[in-house]
């Protein structure tokens, strides 16, 4: 706090006969808010010898500066007409901040005295025992000691209170609910998605290429083995057929010999059959089948009889 004056200086008024050291002690701390500014504490110390050791040490403080007061007489109330007589002379030299340590009713005329001509601020020190009069004395009044803030008691809750603290907090636990349930909705919903989705894929997942390659080559196996068999028990059956006739002479053969047998006189040329054999055989291939084999007898470089008994042999295996 600030205040409009011409002067620098605070002056301390201390009661040592009615102040222990203490509440001087902590005026001195309220005093450092008017710094930078030049603190006088008027007061007469040698009446107390057994705070002598703590004012020395309050002496060797910097900042501050100790002035005593000139008693008149001894007796009663001698230190307040010297504190009363000091402040006076203070007033004259222009210090207009003052601090009043004493919880005494008579320093109400120092008090007046200060705010007589020019008015000063004067902060007064006191116990809780000052007295109103005191108080309104100085335009501000600080109690030693200082007075901690009274913790505010809890107010009883009423039912009203209790019932609308539960309905809150049905409240609440009815909107987690609401959120939990939203929340495995969700998940469901998801997980039924994507199962959907993977069940769409696995249908829609085309044939692998090599199913496809391999049906149409074991088709086509199975016809060349099918054909195979089929050349190979016409062969077969060729073969035993022309055994047959070798070892079986046929009736037109037999007919004939006998013929030749009755009538040798008769000169007229026989006719002479084309000689059969086992390795030649004539057997008619569909075209595909032809193309096949020609195929096979040029990449495996034999020739058709080598190739057709090989299907033969394979074929009776």
């Amino acid at each position: 706090m600030t205040f409009d004056s011409s002067n620098d200086t605070v002056a301390i008024l201390y009661d040592i006969e009615n102040a222990p050291y203490e509440m001087l002690d902590y005026t001195l701390g309220k005093a450092r808010r008017f710094q930078p500014c030049r603190i006088i504490v008027v007061t007469d110390w040698d009446k107390v010898p057994e705070d002598q050791k703590r004012w020395e040490r309050l002496r060797r403080r910097p900042g501050f500066t100790f002035r005593p007061v000139t008693r008149t007489y001894l007796g009663k109330n001698s230190l307040d007409n010297a504190l009363y007589d000091s402040a006076l002379v203070l007033y004259q030299d222009g210090v207009r901040r003052f601090f009043i340590i004493t919880t005494d009713s008579d320093f109400v005329k120092i008090a007046e005295a200060l705010n007589s001509g020019e008015k000063s601020y004067i902060i007064g020190v006191g116990t809780k025992q000052a007295s109103e009069t005191l108080r309104s004395a100085y335009d501000e009044f600080l109690c030693y000691p200082p007075e901690k803030p009274e913790k505010k008691p809890r107010k009883a809750k009423t039912e009203k209170s209790l019932n609308e603290e539960k309905k809150d907090a049905d409240v609440k636990s009815s909107k987690k609910t609401e959120k939990t349930k939203k929340k495995t909705k969700s998940a469901k919903a998801t997980e039924d998605v994507k199962a959907t989705q993977a069940s769409k894929k696995a249908q829609q997942k085309p044939e692998l290429p090599k199913q496809k390659n391999a049906e149409p080559k074991k088709e086509a196996a199975a016809k060349k083995n099918v054909d195979t068999k089929n050349v190979s028990s016409k062969t077969v059956k060729a073969q035993k057929a022309a055994e047959s006739s070798k070892k079986e002479p046929s009736k037109k053969e037999l007919s004939k010999k006998e013929l030749s047998k009755k009538e040798p006189s008769k000169k007229e040329p026989l006719k002479k059959e084309p000689p059969t054999s086992a390795d030649s055989l004539t057997i008619r291939l569909p075209r595909t089948l032809q193309r096949d084999l020609e195929r096979r007898k040029a990449e495996e470089g034999v020739s058709m009889d080598e190739l057709v008994t090989y299907l033969i042999m394979r074929g009776l295996a």
